[in-house]
């Protein structure tokens, strides 16, 4: 499963053993021996972001410079401070510094959410805390909760379709930014993905293009940077549009 993808696990996965969690939502006391930094650490100098290099997936620091080699088949965005890699075919998380904090070792397994992630081992999901003890077992399946969108903007500015085309309109729902996009997306450190003729770019919240449309795929903006497809190819720009990590395969 590439990285750029959405994580799902289908309608086979879908029952939560209740007498496990009434139990844990019980015990009143946070998952874990030790709770990570959040978010991978508190400043954006210590944040790692996924890259893609000759075949494999590591992770750049902010500025742009790799801080973890290339060394995995998938790798995801940071939650909580531990991010979901794949390696032959089995998943595990890497700490805030990149070095690996529960081993890679489950069948499948998705993002930290509130303290726990729903891993596959064998044939039973159970959740795990950072250290990767488990926390809840579950006989059955588990609908596998997807990670919040990081810095989503809860403004007066929404995002509208007009026809065939997306524009954005205030709390009032009066239109601010005409529908003049093939597709947009919500505002996230105060840029919003739009797509042009097939391309994507980031406006600004009075509606002006700040970044060109020049990207296959555009992700949203976090701590300044955003992560962008050209042809097979990912990177990272800059709110200016300049590229931190040119395109790599």
């Amino acid at each position: 499963m590439s990285p750029d993808s959405n994580r799902s696990y289908g309608t086979a996965v879908v029952v939560l053993l209740v007498a496990g969690l009434v139990g844990f939502g019980a015990s009143a006391c946070r998952p874990g021996n030790s709770e990570p930094e959040p978010a991978n650490g508190t400043s954006t100098e210590n944040k790692l972001y996924p890259v893609l290099e000759e075949g494999l997936w590591g992770y750049m620091n902010h500025d742009g410079h790799l801080a973890v080699a290339p060394q995995f088949d998938a790798a995801w965005p940071f939650s909580e401070g531990r991010a979901l890699v794949q390696l032959n075919g089995r998943f595990g998380y890497l700490d805030a510094q990149g070095d690996i904090a529960v081993p890679i070792q489950y069948r499948d397994a998705w993002y930290f959410s509130n303290g726990l992630a729903p891993v596959l081992a064998d044939s039973a999901w159970s959740f795990i805390d950072y250290d990767g003890a488990v926390v809840v077992s579950s006989t059955f399946g588990i609908d596998a909760p997807g990670p919040s969108a990081p810095g989503v903007e809860t403004v007066e500015l929404d995002r509208v379709r007009v026809g065939d085309h997306y524009g954005f309109r205030n709390a009032d729902g009066r239109i601010v930014i005409d529908p003049r996009f093939d597709q947009a997306w919500h505002f996230v450190d105060g840029l919003a993905r739009v797509q042009v003729d097939g391309k994507w770019g980031f406006i600004g919240r009075s509606g002006e293009m700040v970044v060109e449309p020049a990207f296959d795929v555009a992700w949203d903006f976090e701590d300044g940077l955003a992560r962008v497809k050209v042809d097979d190819r990912f990177g990272y720009i800059n709110t200016r549009g300049d590229y931190i990590w040119a395109p790599t395969r």
